[in-house]
């Protein structure tokens, strides 16, 4: 699955036995895959930033996008794999079979909790074998106490959180069919996948529903339902997460002032830019900009 995919990249850490972590940082490239099934085998996909596209061999397709976590069981038959121009993430890659006396330690350490693996695999099997998680509650918290944590202790810190996340899926309950998100029809994805490029290229414009459901060439009831399944996540929810990445790359690298900024991402005035900004990375733009010139 992705570790074959990782393979030979990132940095590879074995945090216990049964469980290998990869934190990399790649530049987008489509990449083709033989499918294969390895026996109680499942990984957990952190996409700290940019956005990766799997496809399955029934053409359905999925995207894990920044802040999500991805979920793929064993029998995942994936195909291809394209990613954005640049994709940071951490992958968790975990052998059931070679795990399974750790997390019972685990559990017993927090009063004999059970993990109901025969409901997760039978869970993910009716969704695809694949789902994604976020944006909840449970996810911005992950990546909100990520960026808090020291590089060396984001590989511990990701299979804490999937061993908790293992625990959410294996506790029957409705809303995790509103909290996760299942694969979409090849045509309708990549309808989207178009528009989304547009959107990219057309931050600093008004983009509304009626306008890229127009630009898609579906209805706006297909669009955002469409959307919110492939990318996990409203329209209007992807595309200021998208403004406000765009918006940090030229703190970073320009010299725009905070009012060229958020004229560059579609805000009018810098109040309402700034309050966004803070929003996302936890402080004004003018102070990330400090601190990226110092870094």
């Amino acid at each position: 699955m992705l570790a074959e995919f990782l393979a030979g990249q990132g940095k590879w850490e074995q945090v216990m036995p049964g469980v290998r972590v990869c934190q990399f940082s790649l530049k987008g490239r489509p990449f083709s895959l033989s499918p294969r099934q390895v026996p109680l085998h499942f990984e957990v996909l952190f996409c700290l930033s940019g956005a990766v596209t799997l496809t399955w061999q029934d053409d359905t397709m999925l995207t894990v996008s920044a802040r999500q976590v991805m979920i793929l069981d064993n029998h995942s038959n994936i195909i291809s794999i394209q990613m954005d121009v640049l994709v940071e993430g951490i992958l968790v890659e975990v052998d059931a079979r070679r795990v399974r006396e750790n997390l019972k330690t685990i559990c017993g350490l927090l009063g004999d909790v059970t993990l109901d693996m025969d409901w997760v695999w039978k869970w993910m099997n009716n969704r695809g074998k694949c789902v994604v998680e976020g944006p909840t509650d449970w996810s911005r918290a992950v990546f909100a106490n990520l960026s808090r944590l020291p590089q060396s202790e984001n590989a511990r810190w990701c299979v804490w959180k999937s061993v908790e996340l293992l625990y959410f899926l294996g506790n029957p309950r409705e809303q995790q069919s509103e909290d996760t998100v299942p694969a979409l029809d090849r045509k309708v994805a990549q309808a989207l996948e178009e528009t989304c490029r547009y959107m990219d290229e057309h931050l600093d414009e008004p983009l509304t529903i009626p306008v890229l459901s127009r630009q898609a060439c579906l209805s706006a009831t297909t669009f955002k339902e469409g959307f919110r399944r492939l990318y996990g996540m409203p329209v209007h929810t992807w595309l200021r997460q998208r403004r406000m990445e765009h918006a940090a790359e030229l703190l970073r690298n320009s010299s725009l002032s905070v009012l060229g900024v958020a004229q560059s991402v579609g805000y009018g005035s810098a109040s309402q830019f700034t309050a966004a900004f803070r929003r996302q990375y936890g402080m004004a733009p003018a102070m990330y900009r400090k601190m990226s010139e110092s870094a």
